[in-house]
């Protein structure tokens, strides 16, 4: 479930705030990637992470989806499903998984592969933050194979529970025990480059106002 206002603070910064914080605390590895975007770019997406892990298979399972749809009976309201896929040819997401989850009351999902339905998906207006496009099925080509298991989404460890920010520029992952002190620490540099920002526009030489705050 979502922690009371975590993710209201969350939705006012952007994503590069809550970079910059989590490299200063020695987070450096924050971002799921640079090719993972949202497939609109006012699209926004904030929530506690709730994983699936996908892997390749050559063929349909006896019994497909079995794992998919024991996750969606513990999905919770307030979640971003985070997705480690098993391809980056086939489409494990789209239309009808999109609305399971709206209904479900999760936020959004983000995933280091494809995703299809993309028109449909925009209708109901459910944020997607994926690789590309593709037409293709997962059926026979991926699995989902766990749930609510730590996995590596893109170029980031996702373990359940950790916080998950999106906007246009990417999507980053805050550790769950980090969360209330890198929105803290944001709010404080937003506060900070709102100065800055300030100062350059009525003049201000750039240096000057570096060696003022020591924020660039």
């Amino acid at each position: 479930m979502v922690e009371s206002g975590i993710d209201i603070r969350l939705r006012r910064l952007h994503t590069a705030l809550f970079s910059d914080v989590l490299d200063t605390m020695g987070c450096r590895a924050s971002s799921v990637g640079v090719g993972i975007r949202p497939l609109q770019s006012d699209m926004k997406v904030a929530g506690p992470a709730f994983t699936m892990k996908c892997v390749p298979v050559d063929q349909v399972p006896d019994e497909p989806y079995v794992e998919l749809l024991a996750a969606y009976a513990s999905m919770q309201a307030g979640d971003v499903v985070v997705v480690e896929t098993g391809d980056r040819v086939s489409a494990m997401w789209g239309e009808l998984v999109s609305t399971a989850a709206m209904v479900k009351g999760a936020v959004g999902a983000v995933m280091d592969g494809m995703v299809r339905d993309v028109d449909q998906i925009l209708e109901i207006g459910f944020p997607v933050f994926a690789i590309g496009y593709s037409p293709l099925d997962s059926a026979g080509r991926q699995e989902v194979v766990a749930h609510n298991t730590a996995i590596r989404c893109g170029d980031a460890e996702v373990r359940p529970g950790d916080w998950i920010f999106g906007d246009v520029m990417g999507v980053i992952v805050i550790p769950s025990e980090l969360v209330e002190e890198v929105v803290d620490r944001a709010e404080a540099k937003d506060a900070g480059e709102s100065t800055v920002r300030a100062e350059l526009l009525r003049g201000d030489e750039i240096g000057e106002v570096f060696r003022r705050h020591g924020i660039l």
